[in-house]
């Protein structure tokens, strides 16, 4: 699905890596150390320096058209929406993108706006919706289409905690039908919890590829303990 082979650009150098159909990825590191460049790399925002990319079988820089009408991409950076129209005049748009028939459009839609919660502002300027709200609707137009690739840069960014339980349920959905998902987060428990692999990129290096067994085996100190206790803590002077 996806394959990187010798890839730099910019702070990215020698990347090797396949990502296979119907597998959720999650992208960490710390700021800086190359989780948009590669994900824009995998959609064809950006032509490597060295090295070669595929997706989906596809050159992605010239068959972006193409690889656009399968798949979904939501950067942090890269607004999704027209500011100035509604988020139901957006949908519109993405309706005619992707050439969805009517019924199938407001079926998707009714279910989308329900699920995320986007249907009480549906008639509300994009510019004037807090960032939650953007957000939650910009999530329904990448699922609108049901896309067989799905690239998210930090989704869960503005939400509450029904927000972000909407968006694992419809995830795990996705991947259920084999969806390969692509996210790109600081937050580990999220990916943890959710993506068969992990990539551990720091200052351009892909320094792992795995599960996330493997991964905390390697990272994680092993001297390290957390002890929970349910009731009151114990007198440790009892026990020598």
């Amino acid at each position: 699905m996806i394959f990187f082979e010798d890839v730099s650009k910019f702070v990215l150098s020698d990347i090797n890596i396949h990502v296979p159909q119907g597998i959720s990825l999650g992208l960490i590191g710390p700021s800086g150390s190359g989780k948009t460049t590669f994900l824009k790399l995998v959609c064809g925002l950006l032509e490597p320096m060295t090295g070669c990319v595929h997706t989906m079988g596809m050159n992605p820089v010239k068959r972006r058209r193409k690889l656009g009408s399968m798949s979904g991409t939501l950067f942090a950076d890269i607004p999704l929406f027209q500011e100035a129209d509604t988020v139901e005049g957006n949908f519109r748009d993405v309706k005619c993108i992707y050439r969805m028939e009517d019924a199938v459009f407001e079926k998707e839609y009714d279910e989308l706006s329900g699920r995320l919660g986007f249907r009480s502002f549906e008639k509300e300027q994009i510019k004037h919706l807090s960032l939650g709200q953007r957000r939650r609707a910009e999530l329904g137009a990448l699922f609108l289409a049901r896309p067989k690739l799905l690239l998210l840069d930090e989704p869960s960014e503005g939400l509450d905690q029904i927000g972000k339980d909407s968006l694992r349920e419809l995830l795990m959905e996705r991947r259920a039908e084999g969806v390969t998902i692509v996210i790109s987060s600081h937050n580990m428990e999220e990916i943890s919890a959710f993506c068969d692999r992990i990539a551990l990129l720091d200052r351009g290096s892909l320094r792992y590829y795995g599960d996330r067994e493997l991964l905390l085996k390697h990272f994680a100190p092993d001297e390290v303990m957390e002890i929970s206790f349910s009731g009151k803590l114990p007198d440790l002077i009892m026990y020598p």
